[in-house]
């Protein structure tokens, strides 16, 4: 990792809609290879995914087990995803700004 940068760790669990439907160890496999990706684990019931947000997003998490043919589960699974995506967006966007003042006092 580049001198000076700190990570911004997140783990988030990630639950299919069945699942026998899709290869656990190619979804496994290919979120694992996503550049950023810490560990990647099957725990029997979601794909446990620990990553540093400054490399890898939940967005290309979720597109790299799609590959696999693993389809997320809809409803507060859903809801909880994007809330996770939407707070993901923020802390991108506030580590961008540097500086120890408020957002209104940047220029």
């Amino acid at each position: 990792m580049t001198s000076g940068v700190i990570p911004i760790p997140k783990q988030h669990g990630l639950r299919p809609t069945v699942v026998g439907s899709f290869n656990i160890e190619e979804a496994r496999a290919r979120v694992a290879g996503l550049r950023g990706i810490v560990s990647a684990s099957w725990n029997g019931a979601e794909l446990v995914v620990e990553y540093d947000l400054r490399l890898t997003t939940l967005n290309r998490i979720e597109e790299a087990a799609a590959g696999a043919g693993m389809t997320l589960r809809g409803g507060w699974h859903r809801l909880r995803r994007d809330w996770w995506k939407f707070t993901e967006a923020n802390e991108l966007s506030n580590a961008t700004h540097s500086g120890d003042g408020a957002c209104c006092n940047r220029r």
